[in-house]
Parts: structure tokens; C-alpha cells; sequence
């Protein structure tokens, strides 16, 4: 999989970009959270816009919200911006979004960096 992680002063933007599957996406997110910094974060920025191909299914975003979830007791609340542009991702973003509900972690979904940038910083 390919994907940047730029670490901010309070937060992560993560870059993916060419072809990516949802088990790769699971496996960063658990070294996510094993990362020294992700304790003292507040936001995580997952940008997805320069993604080409994708193998992601409703199964895998019922995984990232379960594990979410569950590491959420530990690391208590965290803004997720997911920034997509397509619109198979955009249902995807959907229904990661609608599991997180009452959660923790809240996320929300935007079509640019700067309206997500905008969201996290509130």
C-alpha cells in the first residue's frame, strides 16, 4: 500500500494514493496505534483523493470502526477527517462514519484537505 504519514503538531495527515486494499488500511491503522504520538493526538486527517484503484468492502469499514472502538477506551476522543472525492469511496466513508456514531472518535466526511483542516482545529 502506499501512504505518508506527516506527523503535525497536534495531529497526523495521512496520504494514500495509487492502489490500496482494506486489510492494508487495517494493518496501518493498528501501527497507527502502537506509534508513540497517536496517544497525544487530536485528529487524524485520512486523505484518500489520489487514491487510482481500491479493494475495500462494507466488511473492512465494520472492522476499522470495531478496532476504533476498542482502542478508543484507551485513547479517548479523537477527530477523524476522511477527504474522498469518489463516490463508491464516499458510501464506504459513509458507512465507516455512521458506525462511529456516539462514539469517541467522530468523524466526518469532506471533498477537500482545507475544509477538513478547518473541521479537526475546531
Amino acid at each position: 500500500m502506499s501512504y505518508t504519514n506527516s506527523w503535525e503538531t497536534e495531529g497526523l495527515y495521512r496520504k494514500f494514493f495509487g492502489e490500496i486494499s482494506g486489510d492494508e488500511i487495517l494493518e496501518s491503522n493498528f501501527e497507527l496505534h502502537a506509534h508513540p504520538h497517536f496517544k497525544t493526538i487530536k485528529y487524524i486527517i485520512n486523505d484518500f483523493v489520489d487514491v487510482t484503484a481500491y479493494s475495500i468492502d462494507h466488511s473492512h469499514t465494520k472492522a476499522y470502526a470495531s478496532s476504533d472502538v476498542i482502542i478508543s477506551n484507551s485513547k479517548g476522543r479523537l477527530n477523524i477527517a476522511l477527504v474522498v472525492d469518489q463516490q463508491e469511496l464516499i458510501a464506504l466513508a459513509n458507512g465507516y462514519r455512521e458506525q462511529m456514531l456516539g462514539q469517541l472518535f467522530k468523524c466526518e466526511i469532506f471533498q477537500c484537505v482545507e475544509d477538513a483542516r478547518k473541521w479537526v482545529c475546531m
